[in-house]
């Protein structure tokens, strides 16, 4: 487990050593953002999934949102 932890946070490192340098350069102040909000969920899902933490499902919530307009349009 401390392997898969430690590797994808090498991942992470990387990626992000390889593609920082070229935002700043640009001067791409909102794609940086963008890209480090991107990158710090993506680690997070990855670390969770390293450690075998329960993820949540998407689906579940937009079921949670949708089913009773369902029922209010298709009731039966």
């Amino acid at each position: 487990m401390f392997v898969s932890v430690l590797f994808v946070l090498l991942v992470g490192v990387g990626v992000a050593y390889y593609e920082i340098p070229k935002l700043m350069q640009q001067e791409q102040k909102r794609e940086l953002i963008v890209f480090a909000c991107f990158l710090l969920i993506g680690l997070a899902l990855a670390l969770a999934l390293s450690l075998n933490l329960p993820i949540p499902n998407p689906t579940a919530a937009i079921e949670f949102i949708f089913d009773p307009l369902v029922r209010l349009l298709y009731p039966g």
